[in-house]
């Protein structure tokens, strides 16, 4: 059982796509995004708020498809159930619950917002949303 499975893989991306994910449609692809989001995350987020909401849309893109119908028939679905899971504690035990409550209980990687990050992403969720988090402070930052 692979996340690289030709059937399991054409079938995933048919959902990103209809979806309207245009790239990283793939399994391996779309975990790699969240994954890495969170471990940018846990260094102190670098990009803007526009790079961290946009990169946030792995995690609901992967939750669409953990709860896709269509892809339940497929045993791969535990495995990527399992590696989303592990990328999912690391990102609550760095994230503040519930700064965006419009959001449904259930996305909760919506509701919560990271607790530092670098100075674009803190100085404009502190402009644009009214949300004070810590400032990551790197060696020149």
């Amino acid at each position: 059982m692979s996340l690289q499975d030709p059937d399991f893989v054409a079938a995933f991306s048919q959902l990103m796509r209809r979806g309207g994910r245009w790239r990283n449609y793939e399994p391996v692809e779309l975990i790699s995004q969240w994954s890495n989001l969170v471990s940018r995350c846990v260094a102190g987020f670098p990009g803007d708020v526009e790079d961290y909401f946009n990169d946030l849309t792995a995690r609901s893109d992967l939750e669409n498809a953990m709860q896709a119908q269509e892809l339940s028939r497929f045993p791969q679905m535990a495995q990527l159930r399992e590696v989303v899971l592990e990328s999912d504690v690391r990102f609550r035990e760095i994230i503040a619950p519930d700064v965006f409550p419009k959001f449904p209980l259930s996305q909760w990687w919506n509701r919560g917002v990271v607790r530092y990050a670098g100075r674009r992403l803190v100085e404009e969720l502190r402009e644009d949303y009214g949300v004070r988090i810590e400032l990551m402070v790197r060696g020149s930052d």
